[in-house]
């Protein structure tokens, strides 16, 4: 076993964690009645699960196979993702969503001065933190969907839907024939690339796959003269 497999939990006293809830919610409370979270992140988001998330793109992609069209799906996961969420990228968010100013004040206060601390025996070790959402935090899932959400304010084309859970994140775009459909999914995957790179993430690339879907050609009846 590699140490980047292993998550430790963080233990958080009840004073924060009591902290963390009402942030949180307040936080959550503003960007749903103000509808600034798209429908698209299906991870860690209140009455969705994976499976809603695997009907929309099978409703996305039964309609375009029926047409002959070529479609080419494409799945991206974020290489650590909780662990390497970058907080100004939070915060960004947070402001671009003209969050109240006391909870945007209450969470840039919430990331700094941060530190871990570890006891095993008679080691004590103690780190900065200075990005992650802390496993076993009551913000944890809540300021990953804050900052994944900002990838959907990318332009993408007609062509193309993005679909994300937690912190897998799929492409379907479509096209009249392959080489369409990879010009324009080279075009669109060059984009999240580019926000990948100003947000601090990386995608694993063992993880990661492209599949080519199109729909079987009828053959055609030939009439037999007698």
């Amino acid at each position: 076993m590699y140490p980047s497999n292993y998550r430790p939990i963080s233990l958080i006293n009840i004073g924060g964690k009591v902290l963390e809830k009402f942030l949180i919610n307040r936080i959550n409370h503003h960007m749903y009645k103000n509808e600034l979270m798209t429908d698209s992140p299906y991870g860690f988001t209140p009455q969705q699960s994976t499976t809603d998330a695997a009907m929309e793109a099978k409703i996305i992609i039964e309609p375009k196979l029926a047409k002959r069209k070529i479609d080419i799906l494409t799945v991206l996961f974020v290489k650590g993702a909780f662990n390497a969420a970058w907080w100004p990228s939070i915060l960004k968010s947070l402001k671009d969503a003209e969050c109240p100013r006391n909870l945007y004040c209450l969470s840039q206060g919430y990331f700094s001065q941060r530190t871990a601390a570890l006891t095993t025996n008679n080691i004590n070790l103690e780190r900065r933190v200075t990005k992650g959402c802390p496993q076993g935090s009551c913000c944890r899932a809540d300021f990953w969907n804050l900052l994944y959400n900002s990838i959907f304010n990318l332009e993408f084309t007609s062509h193309t839907k993005v679909i994300a859970f937690a912190d897998d994140l799929i492409t379907l775009t479509k096209g009249e024939s392959i080489v369409e459909a990879e010009n324009y999914t080279n075009f669109e995957l060059r984009k999240i690339s580019d926000w990948a790179q100003k947000n601090k993430l990386t995608f694993n690339e063992n993880k990661s796959k492209v599949m080519l879907m199109f729909s079987r050609k009828r053959k055609e009846k030939k009439e037999v003269e007698i």
